[in-house]
């Protein structure tokens, strides 16, 4: 398959003053800075914290855009969000639901392109604002099933980054490790599923050593789960399944529209509004069916069409498909669409470690 021609457009550019890797030290500090004031726009509604990463990284990849050569797999990739970006434009739903959408799913994408065409310079950015914030940010919450830390998907990001940092480094192997523990205290399972999923991705199964030690670590984990994590193996309801039900109900209820171009952006919300019950709920936690049911079966398959030509993009490199099965695993239980750094992150690191593999670094 005939591979991306992207060269970057700072190759043949003069800086005076860089840091290692060749980024210039205006980008890094500028990147920073509004990374880091996108994370504590996040407190606003999340809407001002999208703009910030769609407009900053958008600028940072419009000179590698009007260099760069399309294979066929890459237009189809391309038409089919732009179907989907279509399909909520024309649904039903307010302007505003349908911005919020739209940004929502041009998050991962640009993440995607942000790694393959500025490689690893992106960690130069994202690593040092996570860095910043996070500890200032983090806390422990007492909740019904007892203390977890927040912020699980932002550690989680973080250590998708650390994972395609290679040899930079060991300094990203201790921030790394530093981050699955932070997922760990979360406790929140499909954040943890979703971190296995990426350290299967970024070990060689076919060493011994990784077999010699991975089974004491692993029995050693586990025992530390069981002791001082309980939640994790926890199977108790959430309530998630009750309210899945009620939505396939009124999905199935409604007209032939609906059914074809969904109940429009933003629906979902306004049902859950309309409950009171649904109060502490807050959201559907289902990105994959709130698709189905605010864009119908169009919008769906074109949904599933966008991670299958993702995915196979990407599939020279297992670490990459490993974090886009990450993110598409979370989406079943959780909001993964309104998680903009997140996807952000995991994008980067799959651009990362995809153009590594093509280009044997």
């Amino acid at each position: 398959m005939r591979e991306l021609d992207l060269k970057p457009a700072y190759q043949n550019m003069k800086r005076p003053v860089s840091v290692p890797g060749g980024i210039s030290m205006l980008f890094m500090v500028l990147g920073v800075f509004a990374m880091l004031a996108s994370l504590w726009l996040i407190g606003l509604g999340g809407m001002a914290a999208k703009l910030v990463l769609l407009g900053f990284w958008g600028l940072m990849i419009v000179p590698h855009l009007m260099q760069a050569r399309l294979n066929g797999g890459d237009w189809a990739a391309v038409f089919i969000l732009c179907g989907l970006i279509g399909v909520v434009a024309i649904g039903a739903g307010g302007l505003d639901a349908k911005l919020r959408l739209i940004g929502n799913l041009l998050i991962l994408p640009l993440g995607l392109i942000c790694g393959g065409v500025i490689g690893r310079d992106c960690l130069r950015v994202m690593i040092p604002a996570l860095v910043i914030y996070l500890p200032l940010a983090s806390v422990f919450q007492l909740t019904h099933d007892g203390w977890r830390l927040n912020h699980p998907f932002l550690f989680l990001g973080l250590f998708g980054l650390c994972c395609v940092a290679g040899l930079a480094g060991r300094v990203f192997g201790v921030i790394g490790l530093i981050s699955a523990v932070a997922v760990m205290l979360s406790q929140t399972r499909i954040a943890v599923f979703a971190l296995l999923m990426v350290v299967v991705g970024r070990i060689n199964l076919s060493r011994a050593w990784t077999w010699l030690l991975g089974l004491p670590i692993i029995i050693v984990a586990g025992f530390f789960v069981v002791n001082w994590l309980p939640r994790i193996l926890m199977t108790h309801g959430s309530g998630r399944l009750a309210f899945w039900q009620m939505f396939w109900a009124d999905w199935q209820a409604g007209s032939d529209s609906q059914k074809w171009l969904g109940f429009g952006a933003g629906s979902v919300e306004t049902v859950l509004q309309n409950l009171p019950s649904a109060a502490a709920f807050g959201a559907l936690h289902n990105d994959h069916f709130r698709i189905l049911f605010e864009t119908g079966l169009i919008g769906a398959v074109l949904w599933i069409l966008v991670w299958g030509m993702l995915i196979w993009r990407l599939r020279g490199a297992r670490l990459a498909v490993c974090i886009l099965g990450s993110v598409a695993v979370t989406m079943v239980t959780d909001n993964t669409l309104s998680y903009g750094h997140y996807l952000l992150c995991c994008g980067m690191a799959a651009g990362i470690a995809m153009h590594e593999v093509t280009h044997g670094e």
